[in-house]
């Protein structure tokens, strides 16, 4: 009996050794970053997620294999890329190997330090909220925001309603004709490659066409101020219609040369208007009710003109008309003629003598030539002027006031003085026209807000994209032109 028994455990022994279980270590595969890369602003310290990994059986240890940039490492274990504040602006390609005992797989994690670039912010609607009938379609305002100095993309977040939708480069909301009744609060997020912001936008969906009185009635801003003797209109007001037809009209005392259009309730007034601050009262009223806003208007008297100023009045000519690529700017100096600077004007400039001043006595003759845009009689005067004051560099601020953005009022002259020179209809540099309100607004459309925008902030990706080349507005006509966009471009 005992001799079977070891028998048996002999054969189960020998079974055993027949199926013996080989783990075989292979090569780690598949090291993938998700995201593969990150954009933060200089400053700011952060880390990648961590990679996934097929690591062939056997553990890994991580390692960057071709940077030693101070600031900049990784955790063996689990592959966590990590970087300090102190990293400098420039782009990182990172390349991060995973080892096993067999071998390696490699891969790369891109970092972008960026100078300037950060997350958008003050992202609002104006106004913020829509009431309309059940069966209509329609669109908010494109939103004001600060776009961090890069392109944003919006999108609506959380429960989105059938039929309602936003268009990601403009952020104007829109709705169907399919949008059920209801109230609904519209969560708006806007974002770019540092970050984002978030908004809100309500739009009320009735089931009545019946009319209330008007609400929400205001004027953004609700002020301006002016020296005698300049015309100029309000923003356009915003006001919730009560779903009736507004007409506008001033009440109380209504000063001379002062007027609001019945139908927009836009307030303009003329170069009559007397010094003074006038408070005005303005009623907007539909057949189910009235209400009313108040708009100061502040008139104060005008400076004694001394002069004309080279820097704000003449420098701005000759640099759009004449310091341009191909003509006479520094780079291409065409006959030799330079004309971006007060030294190199006054080299064909005789100080109170016009008529022997050649860089003034050919302004529409042969500069500039007859295929680019001219110079208008009123500029070409200015130059005269300045020329039997002496033509001197003097040097001064341009008079500006960042309450007044409508095209007729101020962008007009601003573009007109520092841009009309390549961007005509004649020229029409990379098809932008400025010379015209209608060719000015569609061709800012056509190349998008922001694109304009960061052109003349001096913030473009391409140095050579911003506007105007012979250098930046100030920031006071900065604002009136991203004032006069930001408000629907008022005429």
């Amino acid at each position: 009996m005992k001799k079977i028994i070891l028998i048996c455990f002999a054969a189960l022994v020998v079974y055993a050794c027949k199926h013996e279980i080989i783990v075989t270590k292979t090569v780690p595969t598949n090291l993938i970053y998700v995201p593969t890369s990150s954009t933060v602003l200089l400053g700011t310290a952060g880390n990648s997620a961590t990679p996934t990994i097929d690591n062939g059986g056997d553990a890994v240890v991580f390692s960057i294999t071709n940077t030693t940039d101070a600031g900049i490492s990784i955790n063996s274990k689990t592959g966590v890329i990590t970087w300090g504040a102190a990293v400098a602006v420039g782009t990182y390609n990172i390349s991060v190997t995973a080892t096993n005992s067999i071998g390696s797989t490699a891969t790369t994690y891109v970092l972008n330090v960026n100078s300037s670039v950060t997350a958008p912010s003050s992202l609002v609607y104006n106004p913020a909220s829509s009431t309309v009938v059940t069966g209509i379609s329609g669109n908010s305002v494109s939103p004001s925001i600060n776009t961090g100095g890069a392109a944003v993309t919006y999108s609506l977040t959380g429960t989105v309603p059938s039929g309602i939708s936003i268009n990601s480069s403009t952020g104007v909301i829109s709705w169907t004709n399919a949008v059920a009744v209801g109230v609904y609060n519209l969560s708006v997020k806007a974002t770019n490659n540092i970050g984002s912001v978030s908004g809100s936008y309500s739009l009320t969906v009735s089931q009545t066409q019946a009319v209330v009185t008007p609400s929400s009635f205001s004027y953004n801003p609700a002020s301006s101020s002016i020296t005698q003797g300049t015309a100029g209109t309000s923003a356009t007001p915003t006001i919730n219609n009560g779903l009736g037809t507004i007409t506008y009209s001033l009440s109380g005392v209504v000063p001379a040369g002062v007027s609001v259009y019945s139908a927009t309730g836009i307030i303009s007034w003329n170069t009559s208007v007397a010094t003074g601050t006038y408070n005005l009262t303005i009623k907007a009223a539909n057949s189910a009710g009235s209400i009313t806003t108040t708009y100061s208007l502040t008139v104060t008297a005008a400076p004694v003109v001394t002069g004309v100023c080279f820097s704000s009045q003449i420098l701005p000519l000759y640099q759009s008309f004449c310091a341009q690529a191909g003509c006479h700017n520094t780079t291409s100096a065409q006959g030799g003629v330079i004309l971006d600077s007060y030294a190199n004007i006054m080299n064909g400039i005789r100080a109170n003598n016009p008529g022997s001043s050649k860089y003034y006595t050919i302004i529409g003759r042969s500069m500039p030539p007859s295929t680019s845009a001219q110079m208008s009689a009123a500029q070409v005067a200015l130059i005269k002027q300045w020329i039997n004051e002496g033509a001197t560099n003097t040097t001064c601020t341009a008079s500006c006031d960042t309450t007044q953005f409508t095209y007729s009022t101020s962008i007009s002259a601003l573009f007109a003085n520092n841009c009309v020179g390549c961007h005509n209809a004649t020229t029409n540099y990379l098809g932008v026209i400025l010379s015209d309100y209608t060719s000015a607004v569609n061709s800012i459309k056509t190349i998008g807000t922001t694109t304009f925008l960061n052109a003349i902030n001096f913030t473009s990706a391409t140095a050579a994209m911003n506007m105007p080349p012979s250098g930046q507005m100030s920031s006071c006509q900065i604002t009136q032109i991203t004032k006069w966009i930001n408000n629907g471009y008022p005429q």
